[in-house]
C-alpha cells in the first residue's frame, strides 16, 4: 500500500501535466486525479517570472508549524501565505511530522489498523508538496530529542482530555483499556509537542503561524510561544463558504473580535453595511453560503410547528439548542453547569415540575454531519427513560428547520452554539449558560449560576428586555463577525469540506497582487488584526463584493 503511494505520488503529475497539455483547468485535473495534483502545478507556477515587489523593511523569519502535512486544507493554507511571504523577501520553514508523533488526528479511533499507511501518506505527501514550492521543511524528529519530565507533562492533562474527546468523538470517556492505551498515546504526543515548543522558542523566529493551536498537535507549541512572547498567528476555516479567520496569540476555536467591538458597538451601521448583513444572514435560514449546511427542512408557520411537536401554543414555551458534544467550540466551555449534558438533564427534569410551561430540546445537526459516537440523545434516554408531558426533543435526523423552531420561542437557551447570536436578529431572547464568544457583548441574557438560571425561566417577562436594542447590538457585532472578520479566502479549490485538489491562481504575481492577500501579508509584518476596514466593503471591486 505504501509503495502504492509513492508510485501515485510519481504518476499524478506526470497525468496532471498532460492534461495541462490537451487543455484541461487544474480544477478539472484535481477533480479527476485528486490532490496530488498541486505536485504538477507547483512546477508551473514557479516556472512564472517572480513578481517584482516592495520588499519589507524588515526581514521575518516565518515558521510555519504545519505539523500534517497530509491535511489538505490546512498545507494549502500554509502554501499559499508561505509564496506570498517569500515573494515579500521573508524566510519560511514548515515544521512537518514525519511519522515521529504517536498520536494525531490522523491516527482515527476506528481505522488503527491502518494507521501506519495513514501515516506515511501523510508525511509522503506533505513533504512531497513543500519541497516541489522550494520550501524548507523540519521533520518533527529532529525537534523532539529533549522531552520533558512527567512533572513537566502534567500541565497538558486537559490538552490531552480535549485530544481524546476528539478521537473518540464523544462527551464523556469510558474507563476502558482502549481509552486507557490512547490516552498514554496523547500524553506521550504533548510530551513530544511540548518538546517541539521548546525547541522553536530556542529558534526565536519573529512569526510562528500553525491551525488551530490546540489539541495535542498544536496546543502545546502554541501556549509555550506566546507564553516566551513570540507572535503566534492562528487561522482555521469560517462559517462562511471559502474564508478564514485569523488571530493573534489566541487559539483558532476562540472567534475574537473583543477589541475592535468595544470600538464599533455604538457605531450604527449605514445602509451599504446593513444591506450586505442582510443578504448575508438571509443565506443562514439554509447554509447556501456556509461551509457546512446544519440546517435542513422548510420554514413553517408557528401553528404548524405547534402542531407537529404538538404542544400548546398558549403556554410559554422555551427552546435548548444543544452542540455536539467532543467539538472544540463546545467542550470546556461550561460557567453554570458541570458539562452541557448536566445542562439538559437538569433543565429537562426542572420542567417536569413546571407543566404549565414547556420546553423543546433541539439537538444539534451536526451530529449527523460532523459525527459523533456518543449522542445527546442516547444520553437522554439512558437518564430519563420517560420525558415530562411538557418536553419534546428534536432529534438530529429530523428535517426541522431551525428558525422555524426558534420562532415559537418565548427565551431561547443555549451552551454556545451560534443561533445564540441569531435569535436576538430576529428579537427572539436568548440566554447563555457557558462561554461563549458572543456572551457579554449586550444582546444575550448571560447568566452565571444554577439558581439565577432557573429563576429567568420562573419568572420569564419579556417586557423587561429591550428587544429592539438587542436585535441593533447583535447585527453590528454579525457585521464585524462575518463581514470583517472572516476574510475571503479564495485561493485554492475545495470542491469538499477540507479537500483541496488545486490552487487557485496560475503565477506567484497573481496570488501577490491579490489585494486580500496583500492585506493578510501586511497584517503579518506590522503585528496587525486581521479585520476588514468597514469602508472597504463598499467598493464595487473589492474581492468580496
Amino acid at each position: 500500500m505504501i509503495n502504492k503511494y509513492k508510485l501515485k505520488i510519481v504518476l499524478v503529475p506526470i497525468l496532471a501535466k498532460f492534461g495541462r497539455l490537451v487543455g484541461k483547468t487544474w480544477p478539472q485535473l484535481g477533480d479527476r486525479l485528486g490532490r496530488e495534483t498541486m505536485l504538477a502545478q507547483a512546477d508551473e507556477i514557479l516556472a512564472g517570472k517572480a513578481p517584482t515587489l516592495p520588499q519589507a523593511s524588515q526581514t521575518l523569519d516565518v515558521i510555519f508549524l504545519t505539523m500534517l502535512g497530509g491535511h489538505t486544507h490546512n498545507s494549502a493554507v500554509d502554501i499559499v501565505l508561505g509564496l506570498a511571504l517569500r515573494a515579500r523577501g521573508h524566510n519560511v520553514k514548515f515544521v512537518i511530522c514525519d511519522q515521529s508523533l504517536s498520536a494525531c488526528e490522523v491516527k482515527k479511533s476506528d481505522t488503527k489498523q491502518h494507521w501506519e499507511t495513514s501515516c506515511n501518506k501523510c508525511w509522503v505527501y506533505g513533504k512531497t508538496l513543500f519541497k516541489k514550492f522550494n520550501f524548507e521543511i523540519i521533520p518533527t524528529s529532529q525537534l523532539t530529542g529533549e522531552l520533558p519530565s512527567h512533572e513537566e507533562a502534567e500541565r497538558w492533562e486537559r490538552t490531552v482530555e480535549a485530544s481524546l474527546l476528539k478521537h473518540f468523538k464523544v462527551g464523556f470517556l469510558s474507563n476502558s483499556p482502549e481509552v486507557a492505551e490512547r490516552r498514554r498515546q496523547y500524553q506521550k504526543a504533548v510530551q513530544q509537542t511540548h518538546a517541539i515548543g521548546k525547541a522553536l522558542i530556542k529558534m526565536a523566529p519573529d512569526r510562528v503561524i500553525m491551525s488551530h493551536g490546540i489539541y495535542s498537535t498544536w496546543g502545546p507549541q502554541h501556549e509555550l510561544l506566546v507564553e516566551q512572547g513570540i507572535p503566534v498567528l492562528t487561522y482555521s476555516k469560517c462559517k462562511k463558504l471559502s474564508t478564514e479567520k485569523f488571530n493573534w496569540n489566541t487559539s483558532g476555536d476562540w472567534w475574537d473580535v473583543s477589541s475592535e467591538w468595544n470600538k464599533v458597538r455604538e457605531t450604527p451601521l449605514n445602509q451599504t453595511q446593513t444591506e450586505r448583513i442582510d443578504t448575508y444572514l438571509s443565506t443562514r435560514r439554509n447554509h447556501s453560503k456556509d461551509t457546512l449546511k446544519y440546517n435542513f427542512g422548510e420554514e413553517e408557520s408557528k401553528t404548524k410547528v405547534f402542531e407537529r411537536l404538538k404542544l400548546d401554543n398558549k403556554k410559554k414555551t422555551f427552546v435548548a439548542f444543544t452542540n455536539v458534544l467532543w467539538d472544540a467550540a463546545s467542550a470546556h466551555r461550561e460557567i453554570v453547569f458541570p458539562s452541557p449534558v448536566e445542562w439538559i438533564l437538569e433543565t429537562i427534569e426542572w420542567f417536569r415540575k413546571k407543566p404549565q410551561i414547556q420546553l423543546v430540546v433541539k439537538i444539534h445537526p451536526a451530529e449527523l454531519v460532523i459525527g459523533t459516537n456518543q449522542s445527546f440523545m442516547a444520553i437522554i434516554n439512558s437518564r430519563i427513560p420517560k420525558l415530562p408531558e411538557n418536553v419534546r426533543i428534536i432529534e438530529p435526523h429530523e428535517k426541522v428547520n431551525s428558525w422555524s423552531i426558534m420562532q415559537i420561542a418565548d427565551l431561547g437557551l443555549v451552551h454556545t452554539s451560534t443561533i445564540g447570536m441569531e435569535m436576538p436578529l430576529e428579537k427572539i431572547p436568548c440566554a447563555t449558560v457557558s462561554k461563549t464568544h458572543y456572551r457579554g457583548r449586550g444582546f444575550t441574557i448571560d447568566v452565571s449560576d444554577r439558581a439565577q438560571y432557573f429563576d429567568l425561566i420562573k419568572d420569564w417577562n419579556v417586557t423587561d428586555y429591550d428587544l429592539d436594542q438587542m436585535q441593533t447590538l447583535a447585527k453590528r457585532y454579525a457585521f464585524l463577525l462575518f463581514e470583517r472578520y472572516q476574510l475571503p479566502f479564495k485561493f485554492f479549490y475545495e470542491p469538499n469540506h477540507t479537500d483541496v485538489r488545486a490552487l487557485n491562481f496560475d503565477t506567484l504575481k497573481e496570488l501577490s497582487y491579490d489585494p486580500i492577500m496583500s492585506f493578510i501579508v501586511n497584517s503579518i509584518e506590522q503585528k496587525q488584526e486581521f479585520l476588514l476596514p468597514a469602508n472597504f466593503l463598499e467598493i464595487d471591486d473589492f474581492p468580496n463584493a
